[in-house]
């Protein structure tokens, strides 16, 4: 009985031995080299002829698709089936190597990005997951993971891309359904995203060509040395007394700071990151951007800028090389030396001024000040350098005074489009706001 066993096992050896020699010898054999000359054919590996010593060349090898693995057909380059270019069973031998061995590489990589993500070292997870990626995409759990960091960095396009290869890798998995809903909701915030840049490009456009005309337009107008009257009597407490005060030679903007100039502004901001002449008690990390920017009103050059706050007002004149007005500064560009009560006169009319909806700066020819500054009762109310004293008048020295040296609020004169009733936009009108609050009705224009 073990003599017959002896015999069967080396009756079987003898078959696989068989088989596997057949196989190689197969494979060689259909690689084969021909000789140009005479037509003799060669094994592989041999290079000359034997006969002529002429050298061989190649004339045919088995070729098979890397994609579906069926043989493809003698003499074509690329498969019939999928169009995917044939490639020799050396090739698909040492491609099958090297994609073994970027695997390994590949899950190295995903295990150490996983541990630099479980420490919310995000940057060093996501190098390590991209290499990953690279050397072997074909990991369900990596392609998850990649996308799930790339969606909690706010890439929504990447995070997106690597998601759908998940449930393509992994379309039996648990939780495809909840990374299908996942995926539309990033492709939701992606549009939005979209949306915005393409607005902003738009926006850009429109600036751009604007900007050119507006700073020709908007110059700065003399206000010279000497003494007007500020405040009024007989009306409300933070307008009086009415009292003499001496200013000295200054320039003030003859308009409002406009949108178009504003955005070049922001666009300095933005691409420099350069803070250097904010105002050092500046909110944290504040950017200077108006809220509700992505609005049409700013798609308009001419336009007002406005929900700026005090300290956006501050950054941008320093940034232009100004700065903001005091308020005595502001009144008298406002009211002259006349005492008017208006810029235009002492009769209030509507029509010289933007009251309901916003126009472009300037749009009140008559509605202007002695000196020939627009837009200083109606359209917005604007910032000044001052903190806001409602009693300030009492105590204010009677030179160039600048306000108390800390408070609260900060000063708003001019009125603004919202005024319904003349005695709010009187050139000694004051009004007090948070400097770090900003609203539809403030403005700014700046002094230097």
């Amino acid at each position: 009985m073990l003599k017959f066993l002896n015999k069967y096992l080396m009756f079987c050896w003898l078959f696989m031995a068989a088989t596997s020699f057949a196989e190689t010898d197969q494979a060689i054999t259909e690689l084969y080299n021909e000789c140009p000359k005479c037509g003799t054919k060669y094994s592989y590996d041999i290079k000359f002829c034997g006969k002529d010593g002429t050298k061989l060349v190649e004339t045919q090898k088995s070729s098979v698709c890397p994609k579906c693995k069926k043989a493809g057909v003698p003499g074509e380059e690329f498969c019939r089936e999928d169009g995917e270019r044939l490639i020799t069973i050396e090739e698909r031998i040492i491609n099958e190597q090297k994609l073994l061995e970027n695997k390994t590489k590949a899950l190295e990589h995903f295990g150490e990005g996983n541990k630099f993500s479980d420490n919310s070292e995000f940057d060093k997870a996501l190098e390590e997951y991209r290499k990953a990626v690279d050397l072997y995409p074909d990991i369900p759990k990596l392609q998850y993971n990649i996308g799930w960091l790339y969606g909690k960095i706010g890439m929504h396009k990447e995070a997106i891309e690597h998601l759908r290869n998940y449930c393509t890798l992994a379309p039996e998995a648990e939780d495809v359904d909840e990374v299908i809903t996942r995926i539309a909701v990033l492709q939701r915030t992606l549009d939005r995203k979209n949306k915005l840049i393409q607005e902003y490009e738009e926006r850009n456009d429109v600036m751009t060509k604007a900007l050119p005309g507006i700073k020709e337009k908007c110059d700065m107008v003399l206000i010279p040395a000497g003494p007007f009257i500020m405040g009024i009597d007989g009306i409300k407490e933070e307008q009086r007394p009415k009292h003499k005060v001496y200013i000295d030679t200054f320039y003030i903007d003859r308009y409002e700071t406009t949108n178009a100039q504003y955005y070049e502004f922001l666009d300095y901001i933005k691409k420099t990151k350069d803070h250097s002449k904010c105002h050092k008690d500046e909110p944290i990390n504040k950017d200077h951007t108006p809220l509700n920017w992505e609005l049409d009103y700013y798609n308009h050059p001419e336009y007002p800028v406005v929900r700026v706050d005090w300290y956006d007002a501050y950054a941008y004149a320093a940034w232009a090389g100004k700065r903001l007005p005091t308020e005595a500064e502001w009144e008298k560009a406002a009211r002259g030396t006349d005492e008017r009560r208006w810029p235009w006169g002492n009769e209030f009319e509507f029509k010289k001024c933007n009251i309901g909806d916003p126009e472009p700066i300037g749009s009140h020819e008559d509605g202007k000040s002695p000196y020939g500054c627009y837009d200083m009762a109606g359209s917005v109310a604007e910032w000044c350098a001052d903190w806001g004293d409602m009693r300030y008048y009492n105590k204010s020295p009677n030179r160039n005074p600048t306000g108390t040296e800390k408070g609260d609020k900060k000063i708003i004169r001019g009125g603004s489009r919202f005024a319904n009733v003349g005695v709010l936009l009187r050139c000694t009108a004051r009004k007090t706001m948070s400097p770090k609050l900003g609203n539809m009705s403030v403005g700014f224009r700046c002094v230097k």
